[in-house]
């Protein structure tokens, strides 16, 4: 729809009979083209009165298009930080986090023939990121042994299918089972220490008696690594833990027979040994998304009841299309788009009650080539009222006032499209779209936007122009 907007417009007078004329045929022209796409939400519902002062109007019923798209190349060996856990998530399914490492050798490890073994602790500090239920009970970290690690030529991805640990992991747990921790995932834990099985810490020390731990290749030969897993029923919430920690290791205690009371330690680092972590979704039973499994693979909001996603971690963007955009040219040689903001809203009762659940605080606006490849940023993506004293010109923020905008009572995102728009009327870029993802893609924090035909909470372009022809 075409309406007029006094308001946002400067008030110089236009020749109305001619602009007026010039209008109406590229409104019949839009309209044409808009009857051949079969998507509800094109241009030309109700024209209103042209205002014989500013010649100003609004378009927001331009046919926009939206999808779901999976892009599973999310490097997190990189990061300092460790993923554990297991959420059921009412949106995308079940979601199962794990972690791996290796152990680094601060020194050689040469204990002497007659030294006893106590115990052997995993240290671990968890920071205070949570992610789902932290009211429910949950085993908070289930120790298993590496046959071998992933090559030290490779990245480590969030994908399973990216980097396989299938067969690297061994079935049996090395927790101590008389010291499991299953509690809640509350966040003020300052440090986790998990005991682990006596047989586990005997190895260690006699290949140290050995003399088969006096060198990192020789450490990774013997002991690959370890895999830090949810236990098997968990369902409750994924934890984070920081991995460049001095005080994360795997510790060894051992004591002289002729001086018990004194406590002897070894720690094998694991701050400064490879890791990653991984995440996958069992979107089995999840409408529409259950066929999401290529990576660029784009499935249509039609196809998810009207919804498109963003988490991250798993690799689910947002991609938006403006398919007639180009179609504004009909208005005249002289047109001027003045401002374009789409309106992204979270259709009900999937943003989650709980501050663990928060969707994402902030977006980021790539364009995409055909291929559903990100190719850019998109700058200048805020709106005045956006920018905050730590903003950067590529995010925008998680809004509570959307309602204002919208209409309605419902929370989202709001973000300037106006120089896209401007480039691709121009000619400068490609209308091949726009993909919009979490800012921080190594963390599983997601939302769910109302996709362009919604009937409530849906999203909207208002794009408002000028016709000086």
């Amino acid at each position: 729809m075409l309406r007029n907007n006094k308001s946002a417009l400067s008030s110089a007078p236009v020749a109305l009979a001619t602009g007026w004329q010039r209008l109406l045929l590229g409104l019949s022209l839009l309209l044409v083209a808009a009857a051949c796409s079969s998507t509800p939400g094109n241009i030309g519902v109700g024209l209103p009165s042209a205002d014989a002062n500013t010649g100003a109007y609004l378009v927001d019923t331009l046919t926009i298009r939206a999808s779901t798209v999976l892009r599973d190349s999310i490097i997190t060996s990189g990061s300092n930080l460790l993923l554990v856990g297991r959420y059921k998530d009412p949106q995308l399914g079940t979601i199962t986090a794990k972690s791996y490492v290796t152990m680094s050798l601060p020194s050689n490890f040469t204990p002497s023939q007659t030294q006893v073994f106590d115990s052997l602790v995993l240290v671990l500090k968890p920071n205070t990121y949570r992610y789902g239920d932290t009211t429910k009970t949950q085993t908070l970290v289930d120790v298993h042994r590496l046959n071998s690690f992933a090559p030290t030529t490779q990245h480590g991805y969030a994908s399973p299918k990216l980097t396989p640990m299938s067969g690297r992991v061994r079935a049996e747990s090395v927790n101590d089972p008389n010291q499991v921790i299953v509690r809640r995932a509350r966040r003020n834990i300052p440090t986790l220490r998990l005991r682990l099985a006596s047989a586990f810490g005997q190895e260690l020390l006699d290949a140290g008696k050995a003399r088969l731990l006096t060198s990192q290749e020789q450490l990774d030969a013997r002991f690959p690594g370890l895999a830090l897993l949810p236990g098997a029923t968990d369902e409750a919430a994924l934890v984070q833990f920081a991995a460049n920690s001095e005080t994360a290791a795997l510790t060894l205690y051992y004591h002289e027979p002729t001086d018990p009371a004194t406590a002897l330690n070894y720690a094998f680092a694991l701050s400064t040994g490879r890791h990653f972590y991984q995440a996958e979704a069992d979107r089995s039973a999840i409408a529409g998304l259950n066929t999401l499994t290529t990576s660029l693979q784009q499935i249509p909001a039609a196809l998810t009841t009207q919804q498109t996603y963003i988490q991250g971690l798993l690799g689910l963007q947002t991609k938006i299309e403006i398919p007639y955009l180009t179609n504004l040219r009909s208005f005249g040689r002289n047109i001027i788009i003045t401002n374009a903001v789409m309106i992204a809203q979270m259709p009900d009762n999937t943003s989650g009650a709980r501050a663990n659940l928060a969707p994402p605080a902030r977006l980021s606006l790539y364009r995409s080539n055909r291929n559903n490849q990100p190719i850019a940023l998109v700058q200048n993506t805020r709106l005045d009222s956006d920018v905050t004293a730590t903003g950067t010109p590529v995010t925008f923020d998680y809004r509570t006032d959307v309602a204002n905008l919208a209409g309605i009572n419902q929370f989202g995102y709001r973000w300037s499209v106006l120089e896209y728009c401007k480039d691709v009327l121009n000619g400068t870029v490609t209308n091949d779209g726009l993909l919009l993802n979490t800012a921080s893609p190594i963390t599983p924090e997601r939302v769910v936007l109302g996709g362009p035909n919604l009937v409530n909470n849906k999203l909207q372009l208002r794009l408002y122009l000028i016709s000086n022809n």
